[in-house]
């Protein structure tokens, strides 16, 4: 039987009405979903279903314009990076890490230690769905674990060398490896869907976006490539765009709305690049722009959190820039207390980043509405690096 109507839902109006609501309470807990990831969460809800992705994306726009502090001018002072740092709600989450170790580890938002998981090679990258935890290795395998049981439910063999990149969305998941491939899968199936060709180095980092996949090289080269071609183990394609070519390679891919946040590492800035138009189509590449957030350091991994775009720099700092001016704010000393090369990843939940770093056995987690370090004593328990993490 059907849903009764939401009770505001009786008009135009109301229904923009109940829409900035809903779209408020998902933002208060997840202040860095783009529009694109809410209209998926929207479309759980049944008052929801039938709101368009151009509808979602408005009603956002105006959600921030109404909750954005007044400034005078085009800087933000001191009392406005005041309130835009408190404006961050926190989030309880759990986190998953992926080591060098053989083993992903569960965590509390706190840092406890709640369950580990045991595959072979060193662990290179996890992703979580409601029913699978889903990791790839430095052996080209790809295994999932139940969330419930704990136990190993299926293994793939995606490629003879290291899986780095892995996103999941809609019951599918795509890889990216050393052997300078994509590969799209089905979760339940197991099978390979889609294979996309193009790269000529190593593939560190990938991102769905809709009908698309986002990937980057270790050669620095930034593509695009269309999901449509998707549907058997023989299914191939090439890219449709290249959307950036960075010095160094590209650690991290944040799609957030329109845009594609990319690290250039070794121009020590992160660019987002208008990859996407309102429709979630493909921009001519004459109508892209570029946003860039100079750091003076080398940059490793760029993330999204509510008004800001945090990058993650190899001087030990979380480098807070305006998304909107691409000033930089403030900065979050992020030196680890043991011996550790470069800072290496970064995630956000709510008003918090999480780091980790080459040769270090623990993640680090920060305010980001004061800079401290938070759980200062938990997320231990790994025996080698941390090389991911995700948070759900």
């Amino acid at each position: 039987p059907l849903s009764p109507p939401h009770p505001l839902l009786s008009n135009t109006m109301d229904v923009d009405a109940a829409l900035i609501e809903k779209l408020k309470a998902l933002t208060s807990s997840e202040p860095s979903l783009g529009y694109r990831a809410l209209h998926t969460k929207l479309k759980e809800d049944s008052d929801f279903q039938q709101v368009g992705l151009k509808k979602v994306q408005n009603a956002l726009q105006k959600l921030r314009t109404d909750d954005a502090p007044e400034t005078n001018g085009t800087d933000t002072g001191k009392d406005d990076l005041e309130a835009l740092r408190q404006s961050l709600q926190p989030r309880t989450c759990t986190v998953y890490s992926a080591s060098d170790d053989g083993t992903v580890k569960e965590w509390s938002h706190r840092g406890e230690l709640l369950r580990t998981f045991f595959g072979t090679g060193g662990v290179q990258c996890v992703q979580v769905t409601e029913d699978y935890i889903i990791a790839g290795d430095s052996a080209g395998m790809l295994r999932f674990w139940s969330r419930s049981s704990g136990e190993v439910v299926r293994e793939i063999k995606v490629a003879d060398r290291y899986v780095k990149g892995l996103a999941v969305a809609d019951g599918h998941v795509v890889t990216g490896d050393y052997c300078n491939m994509v590969q799209q899968w089905g979760v339940e199936s197991g099978q390979r869907e889609l294979l996309c060709e193009g790269h000529n180095a190593g593939v560190v980092s990938v991102a769905i976006a809709g009908n698309y996949i986002v990937t980057g090289g270790g050669n620095g080269a930034v593509l695009l490539f269309n999901r449509d071609a998707a549907g058997s183990a023989d299914a191939k394609t090439e890219p449709v765009a290249k959307v950036y070519k960075a010095i160094g390679f590209i650690t991290s891919i944040v799609v957030h709305d329109q845009d594609v946040l990319i690290p250039d590492r070794d121009e020590k800035k992160a660019v987002s690049v208008r990859v996407f138009n309102g429709s979630g189509g493909v921009l001519p590449e004459a109508e892209r722009t570029i946003k860039s957030y100079k750091c003076g350091f080398q940059t490793w991994q760029a993330a999204i959190a509510g008004p800001f775009v945090l990058v993650l720099c190899t001087d030990f700092e979380v480098k807070m820039f305006s998304e909107k001016t691409q000033k930089l704010l403030t900065s979050i000393r992020a030196e680890p207390l043991s011996k550790a090369k470069n800072p290496y990843a970064l995630q956000v939940a709510g008003d918090r980043c999480y780091v980790g770093y080459i040769d270090c056995c623990e993640i680090y987690a920060f305010s980001l509405r004061d800079g401290k370090r938070v759980a200062a004593d938990e997320f231990k328990g790994h025996k080698g690096t941390v090389n991911a993490f995700c948070v759900v």
